[in-house]
């Protein structure tokens, strides 16, 4: 049997309402500059300045936010303790509490892998990943953001159903065949 250990990050794409920001901003900047008030001289260079300092901060903020998440998919034969999906997620503006949070459920113990997407989200192939463990109401591992979400799903699915369906075979007890006596 072979390891598994597969990421899962939030998408570049599902970012794209601050993409979208960015490009206004540009925009707006580009039309500043060719019909605006600040046509000319050092205001110009000033809102320029502003304007890339605005579109590097958004775009750093993406990568941080894109970096400080995954989905993780482990899966060792050979070890039980590494059969698990794990959510990992930093959060740096919560310095001093809760700065990271770490979710992992074992592969034998889910029950419930839900997918959701609003429109957006299915336009650009990404959803949100639910997993949840029998006897629990809420969902224990949420992931958001995840691209191509019906196949993580799947394949979550496919190396859980490697126990599970191991485990209920293996608990059922094996009677000898009788033959009647005549």
């Amino acid at each position: 049997m072979e390891k598994t250990y597969i990421e899962y990050r939030t998408a570049w794409r599902s970012f794209y309402g601050l993409f979208s920001l960015m490009l206004l901003i540009f925009i707006l900047a580009v039309a500043g500059s060719i019909w605006g008030p600040l046509a000319s001289g050092a205001k110009l260079t000033w809102m320029w300045t502003i304007v890339a300092v605005v579109e590097v901060f958004i775009f750093l903020c993406i990568a941080i936010k894109r970096k400080t998440m995954k989905l993780v998919l482990k899966d060792d034969p050979d070890r039980p303790e590494n059969r698990e999906v794990e959510y990992v997620e930093y959060r740096p503006s919560k310095f001093f509490s809760k700065f990271k949070i770490s979710k992992e459920i074992g592969l034998t113990k889910i029950a419930d892998i839900d997918v959701s997407q609003n429109a957006f989200q299915t336009l650009l192939n990404i959803g949100d990943i639910s997993i949840s463990s029998p006897g629990t109401a809420e969902k224990e591992v949420k992931a958001y953001n995840i691209p191509n979400p019906l196949a993580v799903r799947d394949e979550i699915q496919r190396h859980s159903r490697k126990y599970t369906m191991g485990a209920s075979l293996s608990s059922v007890p094996q009677t000898p065949a009788t033959t009647p006596e005549a």
